[in-house]
Order: C-alpha cells, then structure tokens, then sequence
C-alpha cells in the first residue's frame, strides 16, 4: 500500500515535469519513507491522544527513537508489519503508564535500567540484514550508543531522585524499548 502509493506519487512527479523519469525511483524510495514516517506519527497521535497519554508518548518515542538511531535493532520487512509493531508497543505503553502505581513506576524504572544498560553495553549496535553497516561505522554508533545510553540512564536516576518517577518510567522505557 505505501510502497504503491509513493510509486504512483514519484510517477506522477515525472508526469508533472517536475523530475526526470531517470530520477523516478529515486522520488519514489524518498516519497516511501516520508509516508512511512508520516502514518507511524499519526498512529503515535492518535493511540496517545485516545489513551490520554500524549505527553508520555513524547518523551518515550523521543528516548526510544534517538537512542535506537545509534543502537540499531529490529526492522520490519514492511510498513505493515512495522506499522503492526509500533501499534503493538503503544498499546503496551499507554496501558502500562495509565494502570502503574507510583511504587510500582519506581520499581520499573530502576529495573528497566539494570536490565537494558548490560544489553546495550554488550551488543550495540545491533545490526540488521535490511538495514546493514560497515565495521567503521559500526565501531563508531557502539561508542555513541554507550555515551548516549549512560547519560540517559542518568537522567533517570536524576528524575528518580527528584521524585519524578513517572518522567523516570517514561525514559527508562524508551531506553529499554
């Protein structure tokens, strides 16, 4: 669907004269993962804002998609599947934040940390046949992943301490994610 629908934009570009037909496909890739992202917001959007969790939503999207640029990990094989994933893990979220004691959101952001800082320390970057990376840049996002994942490990450990423990839960679950 996402994949036709960029291929019949980008054509319809050529049509236009507003790009050559050799820079067709081109159009098409780019167009691809513009819809891609645009849909996967509006999916954020719309769970967030129904669940009333827009707020947390943010930061937690905003944790796990800066972290993950350097950490690598999972990717779909299609938009659907990555659409079905992302809907997967909001609904998980949402329902989690809105139905987690004060204790409990404690306990989960201290624990969230212990369990994802020695994963990401041991095997970051992840790689991925879709999404693949040379041994230099792959040497490269491993000490950005590290950097980044202990400075935002020690955000929460800040918000924690500060008796913001549901701004704690909202990272430490980004950064578990």
């Amino acid at each position: 669907m996402v994949s036709k629908l960029a291929k019949n934009i980008a054509h319809f570009f050529v049509l236009q004269n507003i790009t050559e037909e050799s820079k067709e496909a081109i159009y098409a890739y780019g167009m691809e993962l513009l819809i891609s992202d645009v849909l996967n917001t509006l999916i954020v959007l719309l769970i967030s804002l129904i669940s009333h969790t827009l707020p947390a939503a943010v930061i937690f999207i905003a944790v796990f998609m800066g972290l993950r640029r350097f950490v690598g990990g999972y990717h779909a094989n299609s938009h659907l599947s990555c659409m079905f994933t992302l809907v997967v893990v909001m609904l998980v979220f949402s329902y989690g934040i809105c139905n987690v004691s004060e204790q409990i959101a404690q306990i989960f952001s201290i624990g969230f940390i212990i369990i994802s800082l020695p994963i990401i320390f041991c095997i970051a970057p992840v790689p991925h046949p879709n999404k693949p990376m040379s041994e230099e840049k792959g040497i490269r996002l491993r000490k950005q992943s590290i950097i980044l994942a202990a400075a935002l490990s020690t955000t929460v450990i800040a918000l924690f301490l500060f008796q913001y423990h549901e701004l704690s839960l909202y990272v430490s679950s980004g950064i578990l994610l």
